[in-house]
């Protein structure tokens, strides 16, 4: 095989739990914005989940701020997974309407110099942190 395209190495994901807010980019500078729940992150990209349907490929501007840290982490980012959560599942464990979610992979694409900083310190730490036990085991 020709040596045509680049090997993409994946960076190191690490589950956290934190509210984010992701507002689509537009030509008007007014893009629609939603709260989400950030799953996990790495230096390169996020997985999130809202109950909002966001078009594939859309860019955006992703906001969350890192347990331990009182200034947001701001990203460019684009959309380049999505996968609707299983509702019949959820909906067989609760007799309540359940609304529909949706989770979203999100490349980085720009960041700030001091938000990569800050989230290399937060990734360092939690790589370091010995292992909670499991409370369900």
């Amino acid at each position: 095989m020709e040596k045509r395209y680049k090997k993409l190495t994946r960076a190191e994901r690490f589950n956290v739990q934190v509210l984010g807010r992701i507002t689509l980019e537009s030509n008007d500078g007014k893009g629609e914005s939603y709260i989400c729940n950030t799953i996990n992150v790495s230096l390169s990209g996020a997985l999130v989940e809202t109950g909002s349907l966001i078009p594939m490929g859309s860019l955006l501007k992703y906001a969350f701020c890192m347990p331990g840290f009182t200034i947001p982490v701001n990203v460019i980012g684009e959309v380049v997974r999505g996968v609707k959560d299983d509702e019949d599942e959820r909906k067989a464990k609760s007799k309540t309407k359940v609304q529909k979610l949706y989770r979203y992979g999100i490349i980085f694409l720009d960041m700030r110099e001091e938000d990569k900083k800050a989230m290399e310190s937060y990734l360092i730490r939690c790589q370091n942190a010995p292992l909670q036990p499991d409370p369900g085991a």
